[in-house]
């Protein structure tokens, strides 16, 4: 007999009507920037040097008077002090805080943050929640790849403990002897949830290969895949994936976040956008130039606010990704804000005119036999360009013509974009450029190395 679990972790939270959620978020809002105000050396002088003090900030429009907090003002702030947190710690390092991680530094060098033992039950809250509404369950065995310095480990382990489930979580890096090592896991245990960034799951792929073992088997027990984690997952990651582990399209969950803010967000059973947590974070889209907050449903720079942090909290946090934002009640019965990420507006290109995201370039080519969500886009000349210039990794079992596989890649880049593609094939992923653990979607030529 199967055993039905409840729908919601938290029913009255995360159906709470909205008046009563933004009620709460501005309680909370309020009471966050007078913490800040008093106890981040970083805020109290940002505060001051904009003219602004809690005091000032009654309402959520009141709170367009705050600045903007980027990465890079951290850094600066840091490199020019010394202290390693920029100004940003809140708390005695040697009272409360209990441990210390780094971003992944996509975009420069890592920030640092850190968390008490508050902030670590706070935040394995919103992860328990987003857990349970992509299917996770007690009794579960979850197998995935972890990148042991960052942020979100603590915070995953212990939601997968209250919750009540099994988890072997190791080294994500997709090198041979590891991923090796999880084939094995996976006959042994025989996990419920297949969890981790899509390269650590195609590295699992071809590990099983290598072995001479059959993926889909190893997948038999697999109820869902949890994947994303820093990469948009796209029409051609669902397919592959589906392709390749036999799992259907509709139980392949998106699940990311941002580390600095302590942010995390992951879709429900409606895959219509990724949630978040309105009565931890408040989240906005405003215009990435004039910082102005633009109309429901708009494109814009993704900004957040924690409102729970102690030990590092972040106010109107620059994600520096370029998306928009639902706040209309959910198919599945949630009422809070739901994002959709296009990129980070540094991989966006400007042809003809048109901003273009590797994630709708993606989406748009998803369709064409061959085509894989390994590609490279290069800016060739000052914006705006004239044509998509685009490196593919191609799937040769798909593609018995290269010329024809070329030609059709621009057909659908001019039926989608208005513009010819310019395509060259690339044999492998590895000759592909890498930026970390990433495949870097954007090349500038132009800048002189």
């Amino acid at each position: 007999m199967v055993k039905k679990w409840k729908k919601f972790w938290n029913e009255e939270i995360e159906t709470m009507p909205k008046d009563e959620l933004k009620n709460l978020q501005l309680k909370k809002l309020l009471a966050q920037l007078n913490y800040v105000y008093h106890y981040s050396k970083f805020y109290n002088k940002k505060f001051r040097e904009a003219g602004v003090s809690p005091d000032d900030i009654k309402s959520f429009s009141d709170f367009d008077k705050v600045p903007m907090t980027y990465k890079d003002e951290i850094r600066a702030e840091r490199d020019k002090t010394g202290d390693p947190f920029g100004g940003t710690l809140c708390t005695p390092l040697s009272d409360e805080i209990i441990t210390i991680h780094a971003s992944t530094g996509t975009t420069g060098l890592p920030t640092i943050f850190a968390y008490t033992r508050e902030d670590l039950t706070v935040a394995s809250e919103q992860e328990i929640r987003l857990k349970w509404m992509r299917g996770w369950r007690p009794g579960d065995f979850v197998i995935g790849g972890a990148f042991r310095w960052h942020g979100y480990i603590p915070i995953h382990f212990l939601g997968v403990d209250r919750i009540g489930i099994k988890s072997v979580g190791d080294c994500g890096y997709p090198l041979p002897n590891i991923m090796d090592k999880h084939i094995q896991i996976m006959k042994t245990f025989k996990p419920t949830i297949l969890a981790g960034p899509t390269l650590y799951i195609y590295a699992l792929v071809e590990a099983a290969k290598r072995l001479g073992e059959d993926f889909k088997k190893l997948c038999e027990n697999v109820r869902i895949i949890d994947t994303g984690y820093g990469d948009i997952v796209t029409k051609t990651v669902k397919r592959k994936l589906e392709d390749e582990t036999g799992i259907p399209i509709d139980r392949i969950y998106d699940f990311g976040g941002i580390a600095d803010p302590l942010w995390y967000f992951g879709d429900c059973e409606m895959h219509a956008g990724l949630h978040s947590c309105d009565d931890l974070f408040l989240v906005e889209i405003r215009d990435p130039r004039t910082h102005e907050p633009v109309a429901e449903g708009e494109r814009g720079e993704i900004v957040v606010t924690n409102l729970f942090a102690k030990a590092t909290p972040v106010i109107k946090w620059g994600a520096e990704d370029i998306g928009f934002i639902s706040t209309e009640k959910c198919g599945c019965g949630r009422t809070h804000t739901r994002v959709t990420f296009l990129g980070r507006e540094a991989f966006a290109v400007n042809i003809k005119g048109k901003v273009i995201f590797p994630s709708e370039v993606e989406n748009a080519l998803a369709d064409v036999p061959g085509f894989t969500e390994w590609f490279t886009i290069y800016k060739y000349k000052p914006f705006p360009l004239d044509k998509l210039k685009i490196k593919i990794a191609v799937d040769f079992t798909k593609v018995k013509d290269e010329n024809e596989f070329k030609k059709a890649i621009s057909e659908k880049a001019m039926e989608s974009f208005g513009a010819e593609a310019e395509v060259e094939i690339a044999k492998s992923i590895s000759e592909l450029p890498f930026l970390g653990h990433k495949v870097q979607k954007l090349v500038d030529l132009t800048k002189k190395t």
